[in-house]
């Protein structure tokens, strides 16, 4: 099983949104959604999820953003039900305890004061010893990485151009985790918006071999002499490269690969939260298909 972790900003949610309606989010990728802005795309998708009858996790308790107000928690506890997870804190208050719910290990020290039961439920936590000694009784144990590597500027990715995503979930499960997550192209570290970027940068994932998953940065051309092309320019000329990709059959067909695509072939620019939505929706799909393998 995989367990994107995702913010909730609104063209994550827009991407698992349309997956889902297209049902082509597999029911073995459960979105572990941390919410941080209070928005009605975050209802009517939680309202797809439910009717679909897609798994996913809400955080009930989320560290940054909206919620982190008493009316704004009591919000979640409600829309959480049968589907909670829950960050477990240094100074965690109490408890109420249920097998079904997912529990994020961040740091030992949370671990250290909690209940034996508690440490028998589900957890989700990072490859650090100090965590996982204390989960060994954990009746499921999810790996939760951070394997996207994020640099302070998009050029910089010239130098990075390709990397390792992940291995196979087969990987995984031989070390004894139930399932594996990450943060899905993003940062275990939150970052409330990004800064604006001289060039454009599209993280694009794609299968490597031996079941592995690799991420290739595309890059808009360098621009030496500073003649100041718009983005429209930028995403054209580092689309194409894309394109070139696709045809070469070097990137899987997909629903978000489709829709950055499509506005190539209409010679526009989408804007950067449809490219966003396109980069998720390519991701998760494409991990699909890893898993199905």
């Amino acid at each position: 099983m995989y367990y994107p972790y995702l913010r909730g900003k609104q063209f994550d949610l827009l991407a698992l949104k349309e997956l889902v309606k297209a049902e082509r989010l597999k029911k073995t990728i459960v979105p572990v959604i941390e919410p941080v802005k209070q928005s009605k795309t975050l209802l009517q998708t939680l309202e797809v999820f439910r009717q679909k009858g897609q798994p996913f996790y809400l955080i009930d308790n989320p560290q940054a953003g909206d919620f982190l107000t008493e009316t704004g928690l009591e919000t979640l506890q409600e829309l959480a039900q049968g589907h909670r997870a829950h960050i477990i804190t240094a100074n965690q208050g109490e408890l109420h305890f249920s097998p079904e719910d997912l529990y994020i290990a961040n740091s030992a020290q949370g671990l250290q004061v909690l209940p034996e039961a508690y440490r028998n439920g589900q957890f989700a936590a990072p490859f650090e010893m100090r965590i996982l000694r204390q989960l060994i009784k954990a009746q499921g144990l999810i790996l939760l990485q951070d394997p996207f590597t994020r640099l302070p500027r998009n050029s910089y990715y010239r130098e990075y151009p390709d990397e390792l995503f992940t291995r196979s979930h087969l990987t995984y499960e031989k070390q004894g985790f139930t399932g594996f997550g990450d943060f899905s192209l993003d940062s275990r570290i939150y970052y409330d918006q990004g800064y604006p970027d001289r060039d454009l940068c599209l993280h694009l994932v794609y299968p490597g071999d031996e079941q592995e998953l690799r991420v290739h940065h595309f890059v808009s051309p360098e621009d030496p002499e500073d003649a100041r092309l718009s983005q429209k320019e930028k995403f054209l000329q580092l689309i194409g490269e894309v394109d070139s990709w696709a045809k070469a059959g070097r990137l899987p067909e997909t629903l978000g690969l489709g829709l950055l695509l499509k506005a190539y072939q209409e010679d526009r620019f989408p804007g950067m939260g449809v490219i966003r939505k396109g980069v998720i929706m390519h991701h998760l799909e494409t991990m699909g298909m890893l898993l199905s393998d």
